[in-house]
């Protein structure tokens, strides 16, 4: 079988990020959805942000569905290695010198794939305790800053509450809520209040500099600049929300394209790596490539590492010195400047003649 182009395995990576992006956005639907908001209201008077995650249910488990998500990008990555290798070895043909034909098929030496491996399981485990770690992290932060922004701006605990939470809209959902948002953006939101409030013509238009904004709203912000008065607190919260709203979106698209492709890699990674394992592969047969995309989005380091080569096992270095396995690999120090969003791809080739007389050999 060829090994996939780096085309195929983005289109790959691309199927898998919908079910990701999904599983995170509503593990923070339910978590809004069921908020006991006189609770929170209550905790947030008394300062108790970590008990306000554990009345939020934010925890491990309510994340669960997207750790499934991750593991099935996961398999599909290794699904993804296996069919990039030969079901069977081939031997040199003595009559015809320089062609091969095959041997009958040794079902030791077909490829396979064991998921509860201990490097495979070893590797969901810790990618998903890592990722909703930082998840629950930022959330306390987010928390604690909302906390803090409310009491600076004379909000009382309630509000907060509902800011944290979402208010509920005419679909009788919960929406615009903090809660799912990283810190720093936590942080825009509290901005745009703030610009829209303070009744300052320049303040409140810098509002239309933010990208995610929804410009249908635009027309009220521009009649209160051409009233010169702030915005009314009813639109401030419709506005807010609804830039909250959008960021939490594109937190799932951050996470689902980061996730779907590193887990898609660490399964083609761990599916030759369990070959080798096995015998079937000699490491030193197999070549790998840094298949950096090439496009504006591309990482100025990743691109210089287009086409750097490295036996199986062997890492890759990037100018700054730092190491990875494969494309968004942490697990040799790689920091969040590597590995967030990155796109590139791995590719894997195997010297197959040198397979053959490594069989030889064997015989």
């Amino acid at each position: 079988m060829a090994s996939l182009s780096s085309r195929e395995i983005e289109r790959l990576a691309i199927r898998l990020e919908p079910a990701i992006r999904r599983a995170f956005v509503q593990a923070l639907i339910e978590v809004q959805r069921q908020a006991p908001l006189d609770l929170v209201a209550d905790l947030l008077r008394a300062g108790q942000v970590d008990t306000v995650l554990e009345a939020l249910g934010l925890d491990a488990a309510r994340f669960s569905p997207l750790s499934e998500a991750i593991r099935q990008a996961f398999v599909a990555g290794a699904d993804a290695g296996l069919g990039e290798m030969p079901p069977l070895r081939l031997s040199l043909d003595p009559i015809i010198t320089g062609r091969y034909r095959p041997r009958s098929p040794s079902p030791a030496l077909r490829p396979s794939f064991d998921l509860r491996n201990p490097a495979a399981e070893g590797w969901l485990r810790d990618n998903s305790s890592q990722l909703i770690t930082g998840i629950i992290e930022d959330q306390r932060t987010l928390v604690r800053g909302a906390l803090q922004q409310g009491m600076a701006v004379g909000r009382n605990p309630r509000q907060t509450a509902l800011d944290l939470v979402g208010r509920v809209g005419e679909s009788g959902r919960r929406a615009g809520g903090l809660v799912g948002l990283t810190a720093q953006q936590g942080q825009f939101v509290a901005n745009v209040r703030a610009q829209l409030a303070s009744g300052d013509p320049n303040q409140m238009a810098a509002y239309f500099g933010r990208k995610r904004r929804d410009k249908r709203l635009d027309g009220i912000v521009k009649r209160a600049i051409a009233a010169g008065k702030p915005v009314s607190q009813a639109d401030i919260e419709k506005i807010a929300g609804r830039y909250a709203d959008r960021l939490l979106a594109l937190r799932g698209e951050m996470i689902a394209r980061t996730e779907s492709i590193t887990a898609m890699n660490a399964g083609r990674e761990e599916s030759y790596r369990q070959q080798i394992e096995a015998g079937k592969l000699a490491p030193e047969n197999v070549t790998c490539t840094w298949s950096a995309t090439g496009d504006r989005q591309t990482r100025h380091s990743h691109a210089a590492m287009n086409g750097q080569r490295r036996r199986f096992g062997e890492p890759f270095v990037t100018p700054s010195g730092a190491q990875m396995n494969y494309p968004g690999d942490s697990s040799l120090g790689a920091g969040a400047e590597e590995t967030i969003g990155c796109r590139c791809m791995k590719q894997y080739r195997i010297d197959m003649t040198a397979e053959v007389l490594r069989g030889q050999q064997v015989r």
